[in-house]
Order: structure tokens, then sequence, then C-alpha cells
């Protein structure tokens, strides 16, 4: 009886740490798996992500060196006691020097303003690109599930083969290899479909490593199962060039930064040349005799660049100008190239899109009709097999060529800074 209860607690034990494991397997699985659509998972990083939280610091950074520009001088507080005989023909004295800026304080302002305008543009740069780098991610993911999701209905293409070959009169010339070569294409199908899981897995960690939230412990996934779903690749509709250039001198950030870094880079000069002006020095206190006689003195001085012009302050500031000018105008015009470029590479992958997808049906009725003529005997399996890996093929080919669309209207509205055409036509009817 004692042997019987061991064995049957022991049994009970062993159970329950399957089904923990399997619990815990299910919540990874299915509660840690969220399903977001695109706009959702950039509105999270925008307030949760970690990278993003720490550039925009800078701007209490910069809005500090503001008043740090603005600082006045802290006043000295300074003393003279004498002693011994000098004492008696002579008095001391206690009192402050307060040191005064002249024509600096302003122009120093003006300059960190400018740096606080470059920093407030750099930071929306920054949320701008990780909303595209969002965009990159979500669709690779996709990319992937779409992968599998080809795999997957193959793998079904194949066990429907494999039943049909062994349904077959056994007498049939060739019965043999056909159910031997069916079952090894589904069996190699098998281990294809392994790794399209892993390549998901994979992009889904890339997907949430890019969304970087903080104390976030669940593993997001698409709200679309695939590239197959419609509602994810709509049809754009492509602005004209010239409105395109238009949003993009309007909306990009690079460029806001680069019209800032002029701007303080100018301030900057007026900074050094001003250091030619001499700062003035005020003092005063209480002054006394070694007899006890009571008095007051004041004092005044100039701090005059007589040795040390600033020369070379000045000439810096004036390269660094020259530097934010060359700079601006190689972002105009490497701009107006791009998107030239990635105007023509949009339209080409928007007209091989929709080549493709006449195509896809095509194969389809292809691919239908063949099965149908293996079925009744009319056509051997290899044929059917060399029809079923074209179409395979031609599915790999038709993701990859979504691919090259989605890549070349995110690399446009890249250039263009904006979230999505929709927002360029609004924008047209301001310019």
């Amino acid at each position: 009886m004692k042997r019987f209860l061991l064995i049957f607690f022991t049994l009970i034990t062993f159970s329950l740490g399957v089904l923990a494991d399997e619990s815990h397997e299910r919540a990874f699985s299915e509660d840690d798996k969220y399903k977001i659509d695109l706009n959702s998972a950039m509105e999270m990083a925008l307030i949760g992500n970690i990278e993003l939280q720490e550039q925009r610091k800078n701007l209490g950074i910069s809005q500090n060196d503001i008043k740090i520009a603005n600082a006045l001088k802290n006043p000295q507080f300074q003393s003279n006691f004498l002693m011994g005989r000098i004492a008696r023909s002579n008095s001391s004295q206690f009192g402050v020097m307060l040191p005064v800026e002249i024509a600096k304080r302003a122009v120093r302002k003006k300059s960190a303003e400018a740096g606080l305008s470059y920093t407030e543009n750099k930071i929306r740069d920054y949320e701008f690109k990780l909303k595209l780098r969002i965009r990159t991610s979500y669709f690779n993911l996709l990319l992937a599930k779409s992968d599998l999701k080809i795999m997957e209905d193959r793998k079904e293409l194949l066990e429907d083969l494999c039943k049909i070959a062994k349904n077959r009169p056994k007498n049939t010339d060739n019965y043999q290899i056909d159910v031997l070569q069916a079952d090894m294409k589904l069996k190699k199908q098998i281990i294809q479909i392994n790794k399209a899981k892993a390549n998901v897995r994979s992009a889904q960690y890339n997907f949430n490593r890019v969304l970087n939230l903080e104390n976030n412990l669940t593993l997001y996934d698409t709200k679309e199962d695939s590239l197959f779903d419609k509602s994810f690749i709509t049809n754009i509709n492509l602005p004209d060039y010239d409105v395109l250039e238009a949003t993009a001198f309007q909306n990009r950030y690079d460029i806001k930064m680069a019209e800032s870094k002029i701007l303080k880079a100018k301030k900057d000069i007026d900074v050094a040349t001003r250091k030619r002006i001499p700062d003035l020095y005020v003092s005063g206190g209480y002054a006394f005799a070694h007899d006890g006689t009571p008095g007051a003195f004041v004092g005044a001085g100039l701090d005059v660049p007589s040795l040390y012009t600033y020369s070379p302050e000045i000439k810096n500031a004036k390269l660094n100008y020259e530097k934010a000018q060359l700079e601006y105008n190689s972002i105009i015009n490497i701009t107006k190239n791009v998107i030239h470029t990635n105007h023509d590479k949009f339209i080409i992958a928007q007209d091989n899109l929709k080549h493709y997808a006449e195509i896809m049906q095509e194969s389809n009725e292809i691919l239908k009709l063949s099965k149908q003529r293996y079925k009744k005997g009319k056509t051997p399996l290899t044929s059917l097999i060399v029809v079923e890996h074209a179409h395979q093929e031609l599915l790999n080919e038709y993701i990859a060529a979504i691919g090259v669309y989605y890549n070349a209207y995110i690399a446009l509205i890249q250039e263009i800074g904006v979230d999505n055409f929709g927002l360029v036509q609004n924008n047209t009817n301001d310019l």
C-alpha cells in the first residue's frame, strides 16, 4: 500500500510539473504575444522608447544653456588690511568688486537660443526616424510571416499530393516512385517551415527591440497575419515630384537643423567678436585709518584685450559659419537628387506589383488545373511538382516585389519628412 501511494504521489507531482511547463509555454506564446497595428506601435514608442527619452534630456540641457549664457558675473569680495607702521598713514579697506560685461550677454543668449532650436529639431528628427525604423521592422515581421504562410500553404498542397499519390492504383506505373517523391517533398517542406518559424520569431524580437519600451515584458506582434492581408498594403497615390520636393524643404528636420546651425554659427561670430570689447570692473566699500578715522573707497577698471585679441576665435567662428552654409547647400542638393531617384524607383515598383498581381491569378489557375489533371491520371507527378515549384517561386517573387514597393515608399517619405503621402496632399494646400 505504501509503495502504491508513493508511486501515485510521484505521478501527480510529475503531471503538475508538466502542466506548469505547458502553462508557462502558453503564457509566453499567447498572453505575451499581443497584436498591435502600426499606428499603435508608433504611438507607444513615442511615449515609452528608452532611447527617445534619452534624446529628450538634451532639451533640458539646451534650455539650461540659455540660462548659463545669460548669467551675470558674480561679485568679488575684497579686503586690504594693513599691519605695522604702514597702517599709520594708509587706510585698510573692505568692499566689493562687480565685473560688468559690455555687449556680450545678449549675443550669447541668442546663440544659446539658436542651439535650443537645433536641439528641438534634432529630437523631432529622432522621433521621425524612430517611426521609420518601426515601419521597417513591422514590415519585416509581416514579410517573415508571409514567407511562413507560403510554406504552410505549400505543406497543405504537398499533403494533398501524398494522399493522391497513395490513393492511386498500386499497379500504376511509377506508383512507388511517386509516393516516395511526394513524401520526401513533404518532409523537406516541414524543415523549411521550421526555419520560417525561427525567422518569424527573430523578426518579432527585432520589432520589440526597435520599440524598446521600458519595463515591458510583452512580446508584441503585428495585427495583420501576412502581407496577403490587403489592409496593410493599399494603393498609394504618388504626388507629383514638384510637390514632393516642396514638401521636403518645408518638413525635413535635418534641413531645419542645418538652418538652426547656420543661425547659431552666425551668432557665434558676434559672440567671438564682442570678446574684444573691454569689460568694466566697478568696486567700492568701507575704508578706515589706523587711528579709527572712517571713510569709503570707490574704483573702476577695464579688462582691455591688448595682449590677446581673440583673432583665432573669430576666425574659427567664421569658418564654422561657412561650414554650416556648405552643409545646408549639400543637404538641399542631395535631397533633390535622392527624391528624383526614389520617385522613379517607387513608380517602377508600383507598376511591377500590379503585373505580379495579375500573374499570381494565372499561376493559381494553372496549379489548380495541373492538380486536377494529376488526380485524373492525365499527367505525371513530376510535371505537377514542376508547376508547384514554379508557383512557389512566383509567390516568393511576389512577396519580394511587395518588399521593394514598400521599402521604396519608406525611402521616399523619409526624404520628404512626413509620415505618409496623405500628409503631403494636405500640406500642398499651404504651399
